[in-house]
Formats: C-alpha cells, structure tokens, sequence
C-alpha cells in the first residue's frame, strides 16, 4: 500500500508540473507541447503504440552518444529496452522554448531522467542524468510529430 501511495503521488505531482507548464503555451504551441511530453512519458514506458502516432516516417535522432538512428533503428533501440526490462520512472522537462514555423517546431529545452538510458551497462538505476535537447516536430494530417531529436547530456550525476 505504501508503494502504491508514494506511486500516486510521483504522478501526480509530474502531472501537476506538466500541467502548470503547459498552461503557458496557447494554440499551436501548446498541442506542441503536449506532444513532447507524450512522446517522452512515452519513451519512459518504451510504449511502442504512442510512438508510432507521434513519431515521422522520417525520423531522424542522435543520441547523447552521438550515434545518428533511423526511425527504424531508433524503434529496434526502443523494442530491445523493452524486450530487456529497462525503463524509467519519468522525464521532466524544463527551460522549453517552442517556436513555430508554419507546419514545422523547434523545441529546445532539458530533460531531466534517471534509470537506464540504455540497453547496455551504461548506470544503474539511481543516477540522474540531464540533457540538453532540440526536438523539431512538423504538423501532418492535424498531429505534430517529432521529425528530429537530438540531445547532449549536460549532467550526468
């Protein structure tokens, strides 16, 4: 019962950010955002059925390592986390600047994360990491996906 409870409350106060945050943005901007932080909680759970909506055909990441991945290498990546048990508890993000071109967003911001990034070896599931991210997300048939990710860790605890 104790789990469950200090569970909820992680919820609800990442939602309670999420949610305050998001109330600075309008129009175009705030579905933006709402995306980002659907696809992050999404990559936490390695939830291969919301990224498939919010992710271009033609996606395009590099990672902190700087390992450039195609849609579908980057979907194998996210396949062997979930294959192997690795996720994370949640994403925060913070000092996100969106701005808007038409069809197409520019997103930068940081992200803040702990647990395993990786498949391999790379932490064990207490360390905190913060990356530097610049995301852009084009408008198609109504729903903004992410075209291109890349991040650099800035802290990496």
């Amino acid at each position: 019962m104790r789990i469950f409870t200090v569970i909820l409350l992680l919820a609800l106060c990442t939602t309670t950010k999420s949610v305050k945050a998001q109330s600075q943005y309008s129009g175009d901007a705030k579905e933006v955002y709402r995306t980002i932080i659907v696809v992050g909680n999404a990559w936490t759970k390695n939830n291969t059925d919301t990224l498939e909506k919010y992710i271009h055909k033609d996606y395009v990441h590099t990672d902190v390592r700087g390992e450039l991945l195609s849609r579908a290498a980057w979907f194998g990546y996210i396949k062997d986390r979930k294959d192997k048990g690795v996720s994370n508890p949640n994403v925060e993000f913070d000092d996100v600047k969106i701005n808007i071109y038409q069809d197409f967003a520019f997103v930068t911001g940081i992200n803040t994360f702990s647990g395993q990034a990786y498949t391999s070896n790379d932490s064990n599931t207490n360390k905190s990491r913060k990356l530097r991210f610049t995301q852009v997300l084009k408008r198609e048939n109504k729903i903004w996906k992410r075209i291109l990710f890349q991040g650099t860790y800035i802290e990496f605890q």
